[in-house]
């Protein structure tokens, strides 16, 4: 029977696991992005690599769960068993993103083309730097380093800059000819969707704050909210 340590060790591996699978289907998007192309063949592949997310979530709940109930681990443990299984379901979120983002990217090809490019000038910047994110927080997961995530906190600024310029660019686009309305408006939901993504990425380094540090950012937040 696994000891404590041996249970936490197997879910930090799976849960690492989860991350790559993530991690690719970053890269099918940014692929895609930068050819600004949908390509069938990685569709194919995020489609199975949605299924794998899906299967390690389920399982890291169910086997968090099940560590819980047999060693009914102290405070510390406590939370970071309830941060994976909060934090496997941020990915599983993620995943359906990524995956929902090459059909908006087939639609911008096929019923758009003339604003075609904006998905590498505009969309794809965005996208890479959402993926460096990603992966600093990967890195922050696997070596506890506390202040890769602040700096993941601070980076989130530039890309809500960049994501309300190419608003603006799309808006622009969209007011010099009913031809663009279509396109444009798949842009911005396109773009809003890696920002949704970002959004995720700040939750999840949130939480590792917390299980680090035991500073609760987004309670710091709610807090200073309801004080003003």
């Amino acid at each position: 029977m696994r000891t404590l340590n041996e249970s936490l060790k197997s879910l930090d591996e799976h849960y690492l696991e989860t991350l790559k699978y993530v991690n690719r289907n970053f890269d099918v998007n940014l692929e895609m992005l930068k050819n600004s192309k949908f390509n069938s063949t990685l569709y194919g592949e995020a489609k199975m690599i949605e299924d794998f997310i899906n299967a390690f979530e389920v399982k890291l709940k169910e086997d968090s769960i099940v560590t819980m109930a047999r060693f009914q681990p102290a405070a510390k443990n406590l939370r970071k068993l309830v941060m994976l299984i909060n934090s496997v379901r941020v990915l599983e979120r993620m995943g359906d993103l990524l995956k929902a983002n090459l059909s908006l990217i087939k639609d911008i090809e096929t019923k758009a083309p003339t604003l075609a490019y904006a998905m590498n000038e505009r969309i794809f910047p965005v996208a890479k730097k959402i993926k460096t994110l990603f992966e600093m927080y990967m890195n922050a997961f696997l070596n506890e380093d506390v202040n890769l995530l602040y700096d993941i906190l601070y980076l989130d600024e530039e890309i809500d800059g960049l994501v309300y310029s190419n608003t603006e660019y799309f808006l622009a686009k969209m007011k010099e000819t009913p031809d663009n309305v279509l396109g444009g408006s798949v842009l911005i939901l396109l773009d809003k969707k890696f920002e949704r993504l970002s959004d995720h990425i700040i939750h999840l380094a949130s939480d590792l704050i917390y299980i680090l540090n035991g500073e609760n950012t987004r309670k710091i937040e709610l807090e200073n909210m309801n004080k003003k």
